[in-house]
């Protein structure tokens, strides 16, 4: 190490104290001898690019020990062409040899000598500071001189006299040499200030007990620094304090022995535990050199695996990352060991990952190919979200789910991105696809809730003397009844039983036929296709739309028998492929009336005959078995 590194390392103290420093000395030491020349040189411009002239005061001599510690790359054997040895053959001449040139050190001390010179800068800007201070100090002398000349009162002196003290000890520092100069002059117009305005001895004693005061914190915070575990900015704050200590006024004389043994003795600890721990840190390197041979062993150990996939390069990848992870908390060793126990670790770790690279980079264009695969099938998934065709789509999206079990590896970073894609495709479309089932599970029990409600209204319904109007009035409620839309098997059959019963019980109460009734129901369709006019299309379409979507249904139910809630989910399904069915049966129904004849619709005489009743009622039945 250089005297001006050692005049930097110096220096380095204040600062710290100062401003005590995130990382320990040996922690930043370490860190630099764990990197190489470039990054050294590179961690060097940084610092200069940051400006900060106490980082570079700190750390800037550090990095420089830690490059010289360093080797110099071996020259390469010289290359030369063979025209150029034929040329220097032919003339008689040496043979050509190339120069080489160690560009990173070069770089290095164009930036270090950039450091000196910010140095420089930076040192004549603190004199000038220094200087400045000298001349505030020289002022306050002079307001004290003419302080002491002053005819003010008591009170008024003495407050003038406690603002110089504050300025005073707000200057900064001054040049050395003058230090003892102003120091004595200051004292001396201090004592001569008590002479003049004379004040008394309890004044001065209670002055003096500030002081104590003052004097015996310094002492208490002397002794925390035998607490703290950083050796050096324990020194270095130990020097603050003997400043702060001589800024302080006197204390009572029976006192000062005493005050100042205690802060004394907590010095000389402090002095002594630093001495010590310079002595330790030489036995400290051997042990670091030590765990440094480990360390290259165990780099050598985990090259000798043999590796057959990329899994078995991430685990040694993992390995080899926590080694280096631990070569940077190791301390420093001996400089005559560091370059050599370097060498070797080097060698292994750079051996290893450029042998990962080459694998990796074999396995890169199948990777690709395979994240292509799955972004092409995420962009099918999302096509399919925005179908209605459950029972197709669910199919096709099965199938893309089969073809991603089928892609081969992607990188995570990659692969967790896009399966995170092609599963909100996924249930996307599961979502909107029971969304449209629990539309038409609520349709359902709105129609229940619709017949339970005429059910009560007939219950309550007051019927009159007027046998037509009776009958219209059954009519009407049988039409509405009728255009309710479907509901359950087992739910139409309990409620079809309560309105079946009060309606004959209507019928023998009103003496109303059966004839009354099923001409009112034919008549009901007679005016449905006369106001509907395409009636019987519309009622073909709408049977054919629920044959296609009881094929769609039973197509979920097959898919949903591999599901997690698969007994649930089938038992709804099932459920709503007999309402389907029971929808068209009762569609069924209606066409059949529809086709009669309209002459057999429409009522000719008042009473029906007793063949074209019976004929009526094995319609109803034939419909009923469809």
């Amino acid at each position: 190490m250089d005297t001006e590194n050692n005049v930097e390392q110096t220096n380095l103290q204040p600062a710290q104290a100062a401003n005590p420093p995130q990382e320990t000395l040996d922690a930043v030491i370490a860190q630099y001898s764990s990197l190489t020349r470039e990054e050294l040189t590179q961690e060097l411009k940084n610092l200069l690019n940051a400006n900060d002239f106490e980082q570079m005061r700190l750390r800037i001599p550090l990095i420089r020990n830690a490059f010289s510690a360093l080797p110099k790359p071996q020259p390469e054997e010289p290359t030369v062409s063979e025209e150029e040895t034929q040329n220097a053959e032919a003339q008689n001449a040496e043979p050509v040899e190339q120069v080489q040139r160690d560009t990173v050190e070069e770089e290095f001390f164009k930036l270090y000598a950039l450091y000196k010179e910010k140095r420089q800068q930076y040192l004549q800007a603190e004199e000038e500071k220094k200087q400045e201070n000298l001349s505030k100090k020289k002022s306050l002398l002079e307001e004290l001189k003419q302080l002491l000349e002053s005819e003010k009162s008591l009170k008024e002196i003495y407050d003038d006299f406690n603002a110089i003290q504050e300025k005073w000890k707000n200057v900064g520092n001054v040049p050395h040499s003058e230090v003892n100069n102003l120091w004595e002059s200051y004292h001396f117009l201090i004592e001569k200030f008590y002479e003049k305005v004379k004040i008394n001895r309890e004044l001065r004693d209670l002055d003096m007990k500030k002081n104590l005061e003052e004097k015996l914190i310094l002492c208490e915070k002397a002794e925390e620094l035998l607490l703290s575990e950083d050796i050096n900015n324990s020194f270095q704050m130990l020097q603050e304090y003997h400043k702060a200590w001589k800024e302080i006024g006197p204390v009572p004389s029976d006192k000062n022995d005493e005050v100042w043994e205690r802060f004394k003795k907590a010095s000389d600890d402090i002095n002594a535990r630093r001495k010590e721990y310079y002595e330790k840190r030489s036995s400290e390197y051997e042990e670091n050199y030590k765990l440094k041979q480990a360390l290259v062993e165990q780099a050598e150990e985990i090259n000798s695996h043999q590796r057959t996939k990329l899994s078995d390069w991430n685990k040694d990848g993992e390995l080899m990352s926590q080694l280096v992870e631990k070569w940077k908390t190791v301390g420093p060793v001996l400089r005559q060991y560091s370059e050599d126990i370097w060498n070797k670790f080097k060698a292994q770790k750079d051996g290893f990952f450029e042998a990962r690279k080459e694998a990796f980079a074999q396995n890169k264009k199948i990777e690709e190919d395979n994240y292509s695969k799955k972004v092409s099938i995420c962009e099918r998934a999302e096509q399919i979200v925005k179908r209605t065709d459950f029972d197709q789509a669910t199919k096709e999206l099965k199938a893309l789910q089969e073809d991603w079990k089928k892609i081969g590896y992607v990188r995570k970073s990659l692969s967790d991105q896009i399966w995170l894609r092609f599963r909100a495709a996924c249930d996307e479309f599961f979502k909107l696809k029971s969304e449209a089932y629990m539309q038409t599970h609520q349709e359902v029990e709105q129609n229940i809730s619709k017949k339970e409600a005429l059910i009560e209204e007939l219950k309550q319904y007051q019927f009159t003397e007027d046998k037509v109007q009776n009958v219209e009035a059954l009519k009407d409620f049988q039409k509405r009844w009728f255009e309710v839309g479907f509901t359950p098997k087992q739910e139409r059959t309990k409620l079809q039983k309560q309105w079946d019963d009060i309606i004959s019980e209507n019928k023998t109460k009103l003496q109303i036929s059966a004839a009354e009734i099923a001409q009112g129901h034919s008549r009901f369709l007679q005016n449905l296709d006369l106001t509907a006019g395409s009636a019987k299309k519309s009622l073909k379409q709408r049977i054919a739309a629920l044959e296609k979507q009881i094929d769609s249904v039973e197509n979920n139910l097959e898919f949903l028998a591999s599901s997690k809630n698969a007994e649930i989910l089938k038992k709804e399904f099932e459920n709503k492929i007999n309402r389907l069915k029971e929808e068209k049966n009762e569609l069924f129904k209606c066409l059949k009336d529809l086709n009669e004849p309209k002459q057999k619709a429409t009522l000719q005489q008042e009473q029906p005959t007793q063949t074209e009743a019976v004929e009526q009622d094995k319609n109803i039945k034939s419909e009923e078995n469809n």
